[in-house]
C-alpha cells in the first residue's frame, strides 16, 4: 500500500528586494524583479546584485517531525552554465537595496548549475526548523549577465516567490521530493502606463547580451526601474514634419515596466506646431548626458509591427552627432506596413538630401515583430559594422561610400559626439496609418548598451 503523501505549506514572501553593490547596477527599489549578477557585473568591477527574500513560516503543527523546504523563485528565461547559490540571511528583506544595508550571508545551503525557464528550487530544509521568520539570499556565481526573478510585488501571482514546507504527523507520512520544478513562462502582455506591472516577456538573450570579447561596457540602461531614468534620457515635447504625430513626454507615451522601455505610439487628437494631429508618440535622446566618438552600440528590441497591423508605423534607434552638423547612424529602423515588415533597415546618412547608403535585411525566419532581436552597430576607425542577433548582415568601410570618412572619421584622433536616440514616427516618407494600423503601438525596449575598445 504507498504511503500518503506528505502535508504541506506554501508561504508567500514578506519582503524581498534586490541588493545592488554600486547605484550605476540600478535602483533596488524597483520591486517586480529581482536580480542577481556576479561580483564583475556586466564589466563592472563592483557590480554584484543579490535577490533576497523573507518569508514567515507558518501553519506547521505541533509535533511536525522531518521538515523539507525548498526556496522557489521564478525566471523568465533559461540559461546553461549559471552557477546560482541561496543561502540563509541574517537580516530582513526590506531594504531599498542599498549594498551597505544588506544582510550578513551565513553558509550555502543548495546550489544550481543551470537556470531554467520556469521555477527554480534550492533546498533549504536546514534553514527551517518549525514556524518562525526566515530570510533567503540567492548568489549568482558565473555568466556575467544579470538574471531577473519575479517578486512579490509582480502582478501575477502564480510567478511570485514562495517557500514549500512539507512535514510528517507521526511519522506516518512520506515526504514530497524536494526535485526542482518548471513551470510554463508566462508571456508579457500589452501594458497601459498606468496598469499593475506585468511580466517580463520569455525571450531568451543572444549571444551579445554580455560583454563581447575586447569591449567594454562603458553606458547602459537596462531599464529596471519603474520611470524613465531623466539623467541619462532628454524625453522630448516637440514635433517634426515628417511625422504626422504630436512628441509628448508624457507617461502615456513613454514608460517603464518591468525591466522594459516602452515607446507607444497612440491614435488621438493633440495639439502641436500650432495644428491638431490625430497621432501621439515619444522621442528620447541622450544629448548632454552621453555621446560617444566609436564604439558598439546596442539595443535589444520588439517592433509592433506585423503584416496586417502596422501601415505608417517606424520605430529606431539611431544616433546624431552633438554638434548638429551631417552625419547620422542608424542602428535600426524597423518601418511597418506589409512591403517592409519583415525587415530591418541599417544605415548612415551623410545627409537629408538624401546622401545615405543603407541595406534592408529581411530575417531568414521571423520578423523584427515576432519577437525580442538584438540589433549591433560597431563604429571603428575606418569601418562600420552591423549586425543582427549577433550575425554581421552589412558594412561600410574606407572610403565607400567617398563622404564616409569625412562624415564619420578615419582614425583614432576624430573625436566627434554622437549621442543616442530612441523614437517611433508616424507616418511620413513611408506612408501614413490607414484603417488596418493598430493603436495603440508599443516599441518595447529591453536595454541600450555602449562599449568601447
Amino acid at each position: 500500500m504507498a504511503s500518503a503523501a506528505a502535508p504541506s505549506v506554501t508561504i508567500k514572501p514578506s519582503a524581498d528586494t534586490s541588493y545592488s553593490q554600486v547605484s550605476q547596477d540600478g535602483n533596488g527599489s524597483a520591486k517586480t524583479t529581482l536580480a542577481t549578477c556576479p561580483q564583475s557585473c556586466e564589466g563592472n568591477s563592483a557590480g554584484e546584485r543579490q535577490a533576497v527574500v523573507a518569508f514567515t513560516v507558518a501553519g506547521l503543527p505541533a509535533g511536525a517531525g522531518n521538515v523539507k523546504a525548498r526556496l522557489e523563485l521564478y525566471s523568465w528565461n533559461a540559461f546553461a552554465a549559471t552557477t546560482t547559490t541561496a543561502h540563509k540571511a541574517s537580516g530582513g528583506a526590506s531594504s531599498p537595496g542599498t549594498w551597505e544595508s544588506r544582510p550578513t550571508l551565513g553558509s550555502a545551503l543548495d546550489s544550481s548549475s543551470a537556470v531554467t525557464k520556469g521555477y527554480n528550487a534550492w533546498d533549504v530544509s536546514s534553514a527551517v526548523t518549525g514556524n518562525g521568520a526566515v530570510t533567503f539570499a540567492v548568489r549568482q556565481s558565473t555568466r556575467n549577465t544579470r538574471t531577473y526573478w519575479a517578486s512579490a510585488d509582480n502582478s501575477n501571482a502564480a510567478i511570485r516567490p514562495r517557500l514549500v514546507v512539507t512535514y510528517t504527523t507521526g511519522g506516518t507520512a512520506t515526504p514530497t521530493p524536494t526535485a526542482k520544478p518548471t513551470a510554463t513562462p508566462t508571456v508579457k502582455p500589452t501594458v497601459t502606463p498606468t496598469a499593475t506591472p506585468t511580466v517580463k516577456p520569455t525571450v531568451t538573450p543572444t549571444a551579445t547580451s554580455t560583454n563581447p570579447p575586447g569591449w567594454k561596457l562603458v553606458w547602459s540602461d537596462e531599464f529596471d526601474g519603474t520611470a524613465l531614468d531623466t539623467k541619462k534620457w532628454n524625453p522630448k515635447d516637440s514635433s517634426v514634419d515628417y511625422d504626422r504625430a504630436c512628441i509628448t513626454s508624457r507617461p502615456e507615451n513613454q514608460f517603464v515596466r518591468d525591466g522594459i522601455l516602452t515607446v507607444r505610439a497612440l491614435k488621438e487628437d493633440w495639439k502641436c506646431a500650432g495644428t491638431t494631429r490625430h497621432y501621439t508618440t515619444a522621442y528620447l535622446d541622450t544629448k548632454g548626458k552621453a555621446s560617444f566618438a566609436y564604439g558598439r552600440f546596442e539595443v535589444r528590441a520588439k517592433s509592433p509591427n506585423g503584416p496586417t497591423n502596422s501601415t505608417g508605423l517606424w520605430p529606431a534607434f539611431w544616433m546624431r552627432p552633438d554638434d548638429g552638423g551631417n552625419g547620422e547612424i542608424d542602428v535600426t529602423e524597423l518601418p511597418g506596413g506589409a512591403k517592409y515588415y519583415k525587415a530591418a533597415t541599417a544605415a548612415i546618412f551623410r545627409d537629408y538630401t538624401p546622401t545615405k547608403s543603407d541595406f534592408r535585411y529581411t530575417f531568414p525566419s521571423g520578423y523584427p515583430g515576432g519577437g525580442f532581436h538584438t540589433y549591433t552597430t560597431e563604429w571603428e576607425p575606418g569601418v562600420i559594422r552591423w549586425y543582427i542577433d549577433g550575425k554581421e548582415i552589412w558594412r561600410r568601410e574606407g572610403n565607400t561610400p567617398a563622404w564616409l570618412k569625412e562624415t564619420f572619421g578615419s582614425d583614432a584622433s576624430y573625436k566627434r559626439k554622437f549621442h543616442l536616440r530612441i523614437n517611433f514616427q508616424v507616418g511620413g516618407w513611408l506612408g501614413d496609418p490607414d484603417a488596418s494600423t493598430t493603436f495603440p503601438a508599443d516599441f518595447k525596449v529591453d536595454y541600450v548598451r555602449v562599449w568601447q575598445r
